[in-house]
């Protein structure tokens, strides 16, 4: 694709012919070699380029692309019905099209640094919440960065900043963490108008050109990721809450009811105001999780697609017995690795729910559950608390997944109730990623249970 799109539009079609016959599967390359028959009056051969363009001169065109068979490309009938489609004359329209495809791809717009300028201290909260960020999906070559870029034009609505990187793998490649600062590749800003989109390449690897430094997406990445985070929590809890009850709740507060119906201890105020705007789109979301097939979270998925969207998936909870790590993942993305203590053989390794979630169980945030508990199952098995933080990281527990204390509270107000649980070993790498500002949910619920004894098997 970069050797395609070196070429200067004002060279002649002779280049266009050369390129698609070397790459019959690039569809950009066919519609603009398209639009080159189209301004020389040639439709016949225009129409067949179009037609082997497909959703690439749907997206530019918003309309149906054409249908043709290949031998009647230079048909007098099929110019014909060209014209009474109103392809003809192309004029001026072609001209700016054709530039503005090429720009889109090649010559990247100014940077703010490459002005003088500065960005803004910070970003509006409105522009950040449009952001659309994606990973690239496949390993990161040019080629693959073209691709995903087209992929995702052709796919998606482009109409607000968007963002394309490249999450730090770890270091078996099954995993991507979410706190480690991705590679910034391209951005885009969005318009209405798709031939008039903008794009910043920032990877010298990415491109054939000069790279600009991605000021403005790692201003965004930031809070947007923190949001991303926030409304990952709210789908899984709507999700937890249609398995646990069959039904989606009717408004927001049933997901903090007390114990034992404490899904969440409470919501943020942005998580408030993302029900309150897409209530509808969200519980779609939720039901479409809830009534999926578990996904296998110990490896990356397959896919075809050259970008992802990140955090589409439930959060779910994997602790590794040979690395003493407790992660918390969406998908292939960890957000969170914490060190734990456990038992050795006595932990078993299996799948569970999480049942039950106690605040300060049996009346103490200092005992030896610590000052959060969650269930595993109908077991005395449980994430807990410990009040032998020299235990994490060791063998020492009677089964139990021991945490500290800052750990464990963090976890208990980002998992709902029902977040599915798997332990074995070899399943995470031995990295610890936390926060520097660990996640606190507001608490809007009572979550004790001061009328029950927990024996769990610590």
């Amino acid at each position: 694709m970069r050797e395609f799109f070196k070429h200067h539009p004002d060279n002649d079609p002779l280049y266009l012919k050369r390129y698609v016959k070397e790459h019959p599967d690039n569809k950009m390359a066919w519609y603009l070699l398209g639009r080159e028959y189209a301004a020389q009056g040639k439709q016949g051969k225009a129409l067949y380029c179009f037609t082997k363009a497909g959703e690439v001169y749907e997206a530019f065109e918003e309309q149906a692309a054409p249908v043709i068979e290949e031998e009647s490309k230079d048909d007098p009938l099929q110019q014909k019905q060209m014209r009474r489609k109103g392809f003809l004359p192309w004029t001026r329209r072609i001209i700016f099209v054709m530039l503005a495809a090429l720009l889109l791809f090649y010559i990247p717009s100014p940077a703010y640094e490459r002005e003088g300028e500065s960005m803004p201290a910070s970003i509006p909260p409105a522009e950040v919440q449009q952001t659309k960020v994606y990973y690239i999906a496949k390993e990161k070559t040019k080629e693959n960065v073209g691709a995903a870029l087209q992929e995702i034009i052709v796919k998606e609505k482009l109409t607000n900043y968007s963002i394309l990187v490249q999450g730090q793998p770890s270091p078996d490649n099954k995993w991507i963490w979410w706190l480690k600062k991705p590679q910034v590749l391209l951005s885009v800003e969005g318009k209405a108008d798709s031939a008039q989109l903008q794009i910043e390449y920032h990877d010298a690897a990415s491109c054939d050109c000069q790279p600009t430094e991605p000021v403005k997406p790692l201003a965004i990445f930031a809070p947007w990721a923190a949001q991303q985070e926030q409304e990952l929590i709210l789908r899984s809890a709507l999700a937890a809450f249609y398995r646990i009850n069959g039904r989606l709740p009717a408004d927001l507060p049933e997901l903090s009811r007390p114990y034992p119906d404490n899904l969440l201890p409470g919501v943020t105020p942005y998580m408030e105001e993302k029900y309150r705007k897409e209530k509808d789109l969200l519980g779609s979301e939720a039901v479409k999780l809830a009534t999926a097939p578990a996904a296998d979270s110990a490896a990356v998925p397959k896919t075809q697609q050259t970008f992802a969207k990140p955090l589409t998936e439930p959060l779910q909870i994997v602790i590794d017995k040979t690395a003493h790590r407790l992660a918390l993942v969406s998908g292939s993305i960890i957000l969170r690795s914490y060190p734990v203590g456990l038992g050795g053989a006595k932990t078993p390794e299996a799948e569970f729910v999480i049942s039950e979630k106690v605040r300060n169980p049996n009346g103490k945030s200092n005992g030896e559950f610590g000052s959060r508990g969650m269930t595993l199952g109908d077991t005395l098995y449980a994430i807990h608390g410990t009040n032998k933080p020299a235990s994490i990281g060791k063998d020492e527990s009677h089964g139990c997944i021991r945490m500290l204390q800052q750990d464990v509270e963090e976890l208990f107000d980002m998992v709902p109730l029902g977040t599915k649980v798997t332990i074995g070993k070899g399943l995470l790498p031995p990295d610890i990623e936390r926060s520097g500002t660990p996640f606190q949910m507001p608490l809007f619920s009572e979550e004790t249970n001061p009328g029950k004894v927990y024996k769990w098997l610590d």
